[in-house]
């Protein structure tokens, strides 16, 4: 009985990694297994927008986005750096042949009093010089940890990681986005990549 308990359980945990990944090694959700620092922030957590403002094209690395959750919650998200390419620190997951990996570190910082509970990685997309756009893919990289998977933020307490994303090799990124609520909230963050 303990060895077909056992038998079933590694067949359906097999299962679900088969059908969690398309023949890109894109995942649909985030990496459950991120090891991102959330932590608690300084009492002033919102660091200084750069030229670009709150939100729109205008912001580069290391500009902040102050942006508004459907409940509510207003977080700063800052892109904190940006990997052109991303190199797997996993010899047995890369990207498939005629693609690359890119990845961007956000922090994104709890500014308001409501709660911010989101699966972050859901939220960015990356947009190529000819108007495409990628989302998240399953993968780490040697740039650092991963955004945690999901978020639950108190006031002042921060999330950092990095999200990464697959593109074709011959892709320019251009700019590089997050939107609260996996993507479904009204403001987003735009970031400029371009080299």
């Amino acid at each position: 009985m303990r060895r077909q308990l056992t038998t079933a359980a590694i067949a359906i945990a097999i299962a679900a990694t088969a059908t969690a990944c398309n023949s890109d090694g894109v995942d649909a959700k985030p990496d459950s297994s991120a090891s991102a620092a959330q932590s608690r922030a300084p009492k002033d957590p919102a660091p200084a927008p750069d030229k670009g403002g709150d939100r729109g094209g205008d912001l580069t690395v290391g500009g902040t986005a102050n942006l508004k959750a459907k409940n509510g919650a207003q977080v700063a998200v800052t892109l904190k750096n940006w990997a052109d390419p991303a190199k797997s620190d996993n010899k047995y997951m890369q990207p498939s042949a005629g693609k690359r990996w890119v990845a961007a570190q956000f922090e994104i910082v709890n500014t308001g009093r409501t709660v911010y509970d989101d699966s972050p990685a859901n939220g960015v997309k990356v947009v190529d010089d000819q108007g495409q756009a990628f989302t998240h893919s399953m993968g780490s990289t040697t740039a650092g940890p991963n955004m945690p998977a999901s978020v639950k933020l108190k006031a002042g307490e921060k999330a950092l990681g990095y999200v990464v994303v697959s593109v074709p090799e011959n892709t320019k990124p251009k700019a590089v986005t997050f939107t609260p609520d996996s993507g479904f909230a009204k403001e987003t963050g735009q970031w400029t990549v371009a080299k």
